[in-house]
């Protein structure tokens, strides 16, 4: 469960990430990486892919909002990904409400 997010941090399970970060089920990746700094793109999902998920959450961070591109969610949903995209703080309610259910990752931009 995601207890908090705030520019800069995340608070998942006791633990703190301030920099852009995946969140699975039972632990989070703080070193993930959106490789042109603007924008998601299909090349910045290959962890997301991995954990095949039913729901990806997309938290667009902060005072420097973050973009996904069309093509990164059109390959979600081509694999069968409900794609859920919002501000970072609506994003970790949605995150928490669709994992107690189903198998969801989240992806945060904290700035």
């Amino acid at each position: 469960m995601i207890e908090s997010v705030s520019m800069g941090k995340l608070l998942f399970k006791g633990k703190v990430s301030r920099s852009d970060t995946i969140v699975y089920s039972d632990h989070m990746n703080t070193k993930w990486w959106i490789e042109s700094r603007t924008t998601i793109e299909p090349v910045d999902l290959e962890d997301v892919f991995k954990a095949e998920p039913e729901v990806v959450v997309v938290g667009l961070g902060f005072m420097m909002p973050i973009r996904i591109s069309d093509e990164a969610v059109e390959a979600m949903k081509a694999k069968g990904i409900e794609v859920h995209v919002d501000k970072a703080e609506k994003a970790a309610e949605l995150f928490n409400k669709f994992s107690s259910s189903k198998k969801t990752v989240g992806l945060f931009h904290l700035l």
